[in-house]
C-alpha cells in the first residue's frame, strides 16, 4: 500500500471513530431539551427516612438543572408499596395514566417489564452509564431482557433486641430457638416476644441459608419443603401467641417496648431512630436457621421509566441521569439505613443507633454469604400474594 492510501485510510478510520463518538455522544449523553416545557411524573412510596426527603430533591432539580432544559418533575408520595402497586397495575388494567417514572423494587420493575409496560432501559442507560454502579445491585435490577430499572439503594434484614425485656442473646442464635424462648415468654409475661416486619424477605433469606431458593408461592400451595418448614416454626410460634403480626409496623412495636425483639428491614430501623437510640437495643447476631448456613439477601430499590413517546422518556431519562448520579445518590441515601448503589451512605448520623446498625450489617457481609437474585416478575407477583396470605394466617392466628 502506498503511503498516500495509507494515510487515507488512517484518516477514514479516524473520521469513523469520531463519528461514531460524536454519534453516541448525542444520541445517548447529550442534554436533552424538549421542544416545549415538559412536566413529566414520578409515583413513589414515602414510607422511611429516606423517600421523606425525595420532594425536595424533585423541587432543587426543577429550580436547577429542569429549569435550564425546560423539564418539571411531579412527584406523587404513597404511604405503602401495596398502595402503590395497586395503583399503577389498575392504571394499567384500565388504561388509565400511567406515570413518566417509577420508584420500585427491581422485581416490580421486571413484572411491568414483562407486562409491556417499559421503555427500554438499555437504550437509555447503556454499560458506560452503569458501570460505576455497585455491582449486584446492578444484576438485581437487571431481568430476562436487560435492566429494568437503574438501582439506588438496598436494604437488607437486621435482628434487633430490647435487652430491657430480654438479655439473653444467646439463648436465641437460631430461628428455632427464638421461636422456642418466644413460646416459653408468652407463658410467663402473656406478651408475645417478636415480630417480622416483611415476611417474602424474610422467607426468601431463610429458605437460602437451607440452600433453596423461595418462589414466593403460597405456603398452603408451594411443594418447597423448606418453605413448609419455616411456615411450620412461624406458625406454630403464633398460634402459642410468641411472635405476633404487625402487617409491616414490627419496629414501631419494638421501639415502643411492646415486643422484645424484631427482624426488620434496615430502612425501617432510622424511621424510628429517635426512639431506638437508647442503649436498651442492640443488633444481635441474625437468627439462622439450625441447619442452614449464614446468608443473607436484600431488596434493591430502582427508578424506572415506564413506556411513552420519546420526549417524555427522555426528559424522564434527564431526571434520572441527575438523581441517580454518585453526588446526588449519596446526599439522598445518607444515613437513612439502605445501602447506596453509586456514591456512598453516610459514616456518620445525628442517630447513635445509625453506627451500631451499620457495624451490625457490616458484621453480616462479613459472615454470611450474600445471594444475588436477577430481578424477575414472576417472584414478584408471588411474593405480593404470599404477604397478604401470611398477614391474614398471622392475624387469624393472632
Amino acid at each position: 500500500m502506498s503511503k498516500i492510501k495509507y494515510k487515507l485510510a488512517i484518516g477514514l478510520a479516524a473520521l469513523l471513530v469520531i463519528g461514531g463518538a460524536m454519534y453516541i455522544y448525542f444520541a445517548h449523553y447529550a442534554p436533552y431539551r424538549p421542544d416545549a416545557q415538559q412536566e413529566v411524573s414520578v409515583w413513589y412510596v414515602n414510607d422511611d427516612a429516606m423517600w421523606s426527603g425525595f420532594e425536595a430533591l424533585c423541587a432543587e432539580y426543577n429550580e436547577g438543572d429542569g429549569a435550564e432544559y425546560g423539564i418539571t418533575v411531579v412527584p406523587r408520595g404513597f404511604e405503602s408499596s401495596k398502595e402503590l402497586y395497586d395503583e399503577v397495575c389498575a392504571a394499567a388494567q384500565n388504561g388509565s395514566q400511567l406515570p413518566d417514572m417509577l420508584a420500585c423494587d427491581t422485581d416490580f420493575a421486571a413484572y411491568l417489564d414483562s407486562e409491556s409496560l417499559l421503555a427500554d432501559m438499555d437504550a437509555y442507560f447503556g454499560k458506560w452509564e452503569t458501570s460505576d454502579y455497585d455491582e449486584s445491585m446492578l444484576g438485581a435490577a437487571t431481568g430476562k431482557n436487560g435492566l429494568v430499572a437503574v438501582p439506588i439503594a438496598a436494604e437488607t434484614n437486621v435482628f434487633i433486641l430490647n435487652t430491657e425485656m430480654f438479655s439473653d442473646a444467646g439463648a436465641i442464635s437460631s430461628f428455632e430457638k427464638l421461636c422456642s424462648v418466644a413460646g416459653e415468654y408468652y407463658k410467663r409475661n402473656t406478651s408475645s416476644f417478636f415480630s417480622i416486619s416483611d415476611y417474602s424477605m424474610f422467607f426468601r433469606s431463610s429458605v437460602a441459608q437451607l440452600g433453596d431458593e423461595f418462589d414466593g408461592v403460597s405456603p398452603y400451595d408451594t411443594d418447597n419443603e423448606n418453605c413448609k418448614y419455616v411456615y411450620k416454626l412461624l406458625a406454630e410460634t403464633a398460634y402459642d401467641r410468641g411472635v405476633t403480626s404487625t402487617n409491616g409496623k414490627a419496629t414501631q412495636l419494638l421501639a415502643d417496648g411492646e415486643i422484645a425483639a424484631a427482624i426488620v428491614s434496615s430502612a425501617d430501623i432510622m424511621q424510628y431512630a429517635a426512639k431506638l437510640d437508647d442503649d436498651r437495643f442492640v443488633f444481635a447476631d441474625f437468627p439462622y436457621m439450625k441447619d442452614g448456613m449464614p446468608v443473607y439477601t436484600e431488596r434493591v430499590l430502582g427508578m424506572t421509566i415506564l413506556a411513552s413517546d420519546e420526549s417524555r422518556e427522555r426528559s424522564s431519562q434527564m431526571f434520572l441521569r441527575w438523581f441517580c448520579s454518585a453526588k446526588v445518590n449519596s446526599r439522598f441515601v445518607a444515613d437513612s439505613g439502605y445501602m447506596a448503589a453509586i456514591g456512598t451512605q453516610s459514616g456518620t448520623s445525628e442517630h447513635p443507633v445509625y453506627e451500631r446498625l451499620m457495624e451490625a450489617i457490616d458484621k453480616m457481609q462479613s459472615d454470611a454469604r450474600h445471594e444475588e437474585y436477577a430481578a424477575n416478575a414472576e417472584y414478584s407477583v408471588n411474593s405480593r400474594n404470599f404477604d397478604n396470605v401470611l398477614n391474614t394466617i398471622m392475624d387469624s392466628l393472632n
